[in-house]
């Protein structure tokens, strides 16, 4: 049986506004209102969380890693040492924009950094957030103070460098008493 209906043959054709079936129409036009708004959404974050990783990668070559440069530079004039470690994002892998900085107080740091071993500053990326996730570590050699892990979050506005100065010398005071 061939179907003659007007819709056949017209795919424009709606169903009478008193029909049972126009709340298709409705329905249908909503759910491609509300696919077009999350299209704009998801294209507006996108656009922000590049900016703010641009930011940041920008912050990490003009103020951050000179400051931890700067701390290492001083720890080696004083017998210590360290290094620091960036981490560029690779959202495949689920990797954040991390800048590291690891300390020692008595010489360089042999083999891998180790948070439960060695002072570190890390400042983190948050793109979804567009914040800096602060973790600092004040073991030493398994001794010093008993902090390791996330200590907060900054605007990046607040990661100067100063901050990072002020955040390794704590560190440090921590870790040798």
């Amino acid at each position: 049986m061939q179907n003659t209906s007007p819709s056949s043959t017209n795919p424009d054709h709606h169903v009478d506004v008193g029909s049972p079936l126009a709340e298709i129409d409705e329905i249908m036009q909503k759910r491609l209102e509300d696919e077009r708004q999350a299209a704009k959404r998801t294209a507006r974050l996108d656009s922000e969380r590049s900016k703010f990783a641009a930011e940041f990668a920008a912050a990490c070559d003009t103020d951050i890693r000179p400051s931890m440069e700067a701390v290492l530079a001083r720890l080696r004039s004083d017998g210590g040492g360290g290094v620091v470690v960036e981490q560029p994002e690779d959202a495949a892998h689920d990797h954040k924009h991390r800048l590291t900085l690891w300390m020692s107080l008595s010489g360089e740091i042999s083999g891998t950094p180790r948070q439960d071993r060695d002072p570190y500053l890390q400042l983190e990326a948050e793109m979804d957030k567009q914040r800096v996730a602060v973790s600092a570590g004040d073991m030493w050699q398994g001794h010093g103070g008993n902090t390791s892990g996330p200590v907060g979050e900054r605007e990046l506005s607040e990661i100067t460098p100063a901050f990072v100065s002020q955040e390794a010398v704590a560190i440090i005071r921590r870790s040798v008493g």
